[in-house]
């Protein structure tokens, strides 16, 4: 297996290579579906044989994550096969760019070196004449082949993002490249979000959870704003999560009485979400709230509140 095969693969390797697969699979749709028609140019600024690259860079990273001997699960099975897809795709758009080449840039070449001989032509202008001819033939037939294997390469990779649904780096990366993504799956983030969750709100839900384990408060509410106005919307739990991505937030601003009130109404709502760890950060803010308010009437009952809001939180269930 190679050095960076599925057992020492980190969710960061993975979310690089979404990043390079959103970014690359774009560039060739653009360039493969250009209403002026492919050109050379278009086409060598994502694809070549060194890591300037952006497909060459994609295939090198798959190459390092999933080329394995051994095809155990079904996961690896599919690994290895969007490997391969990336590979095929690689190979079928360098060949595109050799036959572009040959069409864009050798065909004026040798015709301005025709017009500039004095003479009866050399034999072997008519070699490059039908070698040209084929070359150009190849063209239609190479970029339809590199847009069938750029469809095929997606569905492996939404298949494979589907069952790194619970990857809560995966859904933030997603979540910030929405544009991205309604250009590259069928459906856009809508479908992909009920691919994943099975419904839009859940998706929006989930990626709003992950955010707040991130401490992202601001862009977490953002998002359960939006899961709210989804129907079927699984509304008490945005509610309770508002409340705590509110609380902290208004923390981080210096309103300390405006988090207590949030974060006391997210407690009130049957208990924090997410066990633990939402409960520990909380109340280490809480903990701090005395170093940080004035000595005064006003300060001593906001710290008053905060240990009796800190102390239920300490014994908040797993």
């Amino acid at each position: 297996m190679s050095p960076l095969g599925r057992a020492s693969m980190n969710a960061s390797d993975f979310v690089q290579l979404i990043r390079e697969f959103l970014s690359t699979s774009g560039e060739l749709a653009v360039a493969c579906e250009s209403e002026g028609g492919l050109d050379f140019e278009a086409l060598a600024a994502t694809v070549g044989d060194d890591h300037a690259s952006a497909l060459f860079r994609l295939k090198e990273h798959s190459h390092g994550l999933f080329r394995s001997d051994g095809l155990s699960s079904e996961a690896v099975r599919r690994e290895a096969l969007f490997d391969l897809t990336v590979g095929a795709l690689f190979h079928a758009a360098m060949k595109l760019r050799e036959s572009l080449y040959q069409r864009d840039v050798y065909a004026p070449r040798l015709a301005s070196l025709r017009a500039a001989t004095d003479g009866d032509p050399d034999a072997l202008f008519g070699e490059f004449d039908g070698l040209l001819e084929r070359s150009v033939a190849r063209v239609d037939e190479g970029i339809s082949e590199v847009r069938i294997l750029l469809v095929q390469t997606r569905e492996q990779f939404r298949r494979m993002l589907i069952e790194r649904a619970g990857e809560r780096g995966v859904i933030r990366c997603l979540l910030r490249r929405r544009a991205q993504i309604d250009g590259t799956f069928r459906g856009g983030f809508e479908a992909l979000l009920e691919d994943m969750y099975g419904d839009v709100a859940t998706g929006l839900v989930e990626a709003a959870r992950a955010l707040l384990h991130s401490a992202y408060f601001v862009e977490a509410a953002k998002v359960l704003r939006e899961a709210a106005r989804v129907a079927n919307a699984p509304r008490a739990e945005i509610d309770q999560l508002s409340r705590y991505a509110e609380g902290m937030q208004a923390f981080l601003e210096g309103d300390y009485a405006g988090s207590l009130a949030a974060l006391e109404a997210w407690v009130d709502l049957e208990g924090p979400h997410d066990g633990r760890r939402f409960a520990r950060r909380a109340a280490a803010a809480l903990a701090r709230v005395g170093r940080l308010v004035d000595d005064d009437a006003q300060g001593v009952a906001i710290v008053d509140a905060a240990k009796q809001l800190q102390g239920r939180l300490e014994v908040a269930p797993e």
